[in-house]
């Protein structure tokens, strides 16, 4: 009796020591699994990173050519640690196409027979009309069909303007000195086609002289021109387009649009003072929304 329950003693033994073993297998495979999954995510979401960028500052330089636009999206890609197979840019349709395959190689997992994933990613950005943003000047240009690159006098002086209106807006508040910031700086609230808007009547001779001088100074320090400009230059000026000037002093006008102009300066003086502007088409931080388009763009990036 006793030989026999020491036999099935150890049998018994010898069947928990292989189900351990096998435990212990399923364990460390699983560990590999999940540490090389890990890292293939990291992987993946590092070149999405990269390609995200990469459109973004294409789609950016869409509009000064395909050439400028596949440039900027290699060079960011590049910048962010990543290369990219193919760089496709409509500027018709005002896309950029990113593609990009990569082998991601297992270290732990090949014990179990996977040695590597593929990966193929594929982002776009589209530029669509910008519907709402940030940064505008107090300024409300006439709608209108605006021809790129033609120069545009974008307020009126004494005697030009409409029942006390010169093209002025007070946005966020009124008054010289509210208005004088958001010429110089751009307003920071947030503006919508469809909202409506104060205008800030007067010739604001003393505020436009100083912010247009401003803006004009510290553009000189960058080396940026018409062609090259982008929304951080301050000789870019980003306007609400509008329905109206307004009628008999302050009153209330709809934004329709956004547009953007580069700052040339001023012309005449006094109260007569007019600034002038040169039709851009840019892409700026915003919504993209459906409405009418005034050559401002926003971005909508997909995957």
């Amino acid at each position: 009796m006793f030989r026999w329950i020491k036999k099935r003693l150890a049998n018994e033994e010898g069947n928990v020591a292989v189900i351990v073993t096998m435990f212990m297998v399923a364990m460390l495979g699983a560990t590999a699994l999940v540490t090389d999954v890990g890292s293939a995510y990291m992987a993946k979401n590092k070149l999405l990173n990269a390609l995200d960028a990469g459109a973004l500052a294409g789609i950016d330089n869409i509009f000064q050519g395909q050439a400028a636009a596949q440039s900027a999206a290699i060079s960011y890609v590049n910048k962010n640690g990543e290369s990219v197979d193919q760089v496709v840019v409509n500027t018709v349709a005002d896309t950029v196409d990113l593609y990009r395959t990569i082998q991601i190689p297992f270290e732990f997992a090949k014990v179990l027979g996977f040695n590597s994933v593929t990966y193929s990613a594929h982002v776009q950005a589209s530029a669509g009309t910008l519907v709402s943003g940030t940064g505008f000047v107090p300024i409300g240009v006439q709608e209108q069909n605006f021809v790129y690159g033609q120069t545009y006098t974008l307020s009126d002086g004494s005697g030009e303007g409409v029942d006390g209106n010169y093209g002025f807006l007070a946005l966020g508040g009124t008054g010289a000195c509210e208005f004088e910031q958001n010429l110089m700086n751009g307003y920071s609230g947030e503006l919508q086609v469809g909202e409506q808007v104060e205008t800030e009547p007067g010739v604001m001779e003393g505020p436009v002289s100083t912010a247009i001088s401003y803006r004009l100074n510290e553009g000189e320090s960058e080396d940026v021109s018409f062609s090259t400009a982008t929304e951080d230059s301050p000789r870019v000026m980003l306007m609400p387009v509008i329905n109206s000037s307004g009628e008999h002093g302050r009153s209330e006008v709809t934004i329709v649009g956004f547009a953007a102009f580069y700052l040339d300066g001023l012309q005449g003086s006094g109260g007569h003072q007019e600034i002038i502007g040169r039709f851009m088409r840019m892409v700026v931080p915003g919504t993209v929304g459906q409405g009418m388009n005034f050559g401002l763009y926003s971005v909508k990036l997909t995957h």
